[in-house]
């Protein structure tokens, strides 16, 4: 199953509550600030495909129906991670985003640090304003633990001493918090039993994991179209799964191949030399040779699996059936 066609089959299903999530967005990031409105329609004219608002609006028909809450919590969700992106590629110095120029390259560094925070707060704002204090702790949580996980990313780029625990605790605030976030809220304001909310928070954490690994596997998957450019990460100096699996099963080269990547010194957002891209080329072919990809995949498995398994126990629907599909494309995508 395509990610397009499983996105647009699930926006259908939803029908008309799409649309109340994409009016609420919409009336929560206006503003009568001429540069920031344009901005705003520039990022909303080239935005992604929605998977989390998506993932949060099927949750809460899933677990009950869905409110004007359910909407706020989608909204919140779509502009806190559109925010996180913002300041991403001024960290990154990316000059694209989804095939588009990036807002600090379409018009400043300051003005996408700045509309970033503008889609923070608004974020915030509506959660404050609509849902309660549960909700708000949820969101309050995942911003920390997001915040907390890059810091703790851009340290083991330095150290270059990245174990498999480090990367689990990396990925799960990376991607996996704002998950939770959003869909045990999506959950608890649809009105879901205690047990149902456990179910589904533990479904996000597990999709969220998947999620990260398989965009870690893609960038060791060159001979695949998937819009990523591979080898991104150790031109970053990330140390991701599929090599912690390669070390694993080679643990004796593993000084050789981390003295490897300390060659790698290169700013970010600027190109990488002659000698640094030879380093690249050879850490992806040990990835490659020495089962790393393998080893990542059978536990991105594991993840899926888990987060099927998870939401299980509730009641049989579309929007149940729609969110184990999302956790199995989750495990194929990119093959």
């Amino acid at each position: 199953m395509a990610l397009g066609l499983s996105i647009e089959s699930a926006k259908q299903f939803l029908g008309s509550d799409f649309e109340q999530y994409r009016q609420t967005l919409n009336t929560a990031l206006h503003t009568d600030e001429p540069f920031l409105e344009t901005i705003n329609n520039y990022v909303l004219g080239s935005r992604g495909k929605e998977i989390r608002p998506v993932l949060s609006l099927l949750t809460s028909r899933c677990c009950g129906s869905l409110s004007f809450e359910g909407y706020c919590v989608a909204a919140a969700t779509e502009m806190l991670h559109t925010a996180t992106l913002m300041h991403d590629d001024v960290a990154d110095g990316a000059s694209f985003r989804r095939g588009a120029l990036s807002v600090a390259a379409m018009f400043s560094v300051p003005a996408a640090v700045l509309t970033g925070d503008f889609w923070l707060a608004r974020s915030l704002n509506v959660i404050n304003t609509n849902c309660g204090r549960e909700i708000i702790r949820n969101f309050d949580l995942a911003i920390q633990t997001m915040s907390e996980s890059e810091l703790l990313q851009l340290d083991k780029a330095g150290s270059l001493d990245t174990t498999e625990k480090d990367y689990l605790k990396i990925i799960y605030g990376k991607t996996a918090a704002l998950f939770v976030a959003s869909l045990r809220s999506a959950a608890i304001v649809s009105g879901a039993s205690e047990a149902a909310v456990a179910a589904v928070e533990a479904y996000a954490k597990n999709l969220g994991l998947a999620f990260q690994i398989r965009d870690d596997i893609l960038d060791y998957s060159p001979g695949l179209d998937t819009g990523k450019t591979a080898g991104a990460d150790l031109r970053e100096r990330k140390i991701t799964l599929p090599l912690i699996c390669a070390l694993d099963n080679y643990p004796e080269k593993a000084p050789e191949v981390i003295s490897k990547i300390g060659m790698i010194e290169s700013v970010l957002g600027q190109k990488t030399t002659e000698k640094e891209e030879l380093v690249i080329a050879e850490v992806t072919d040990f990835v490659l040779n020495g089962g790393g990809l393998e080893g990542a995949t059978q536990k991105l498995q594991s993840y899926t699996d888990a987060a099927i398994q998870a939401i299980s126990a509730l009641p049989a629907s579309q929007a149940r059936s729609m969110l184990e599909g999302f956790a199995e494309f989750a495990g194929t995508r990119g093959r």
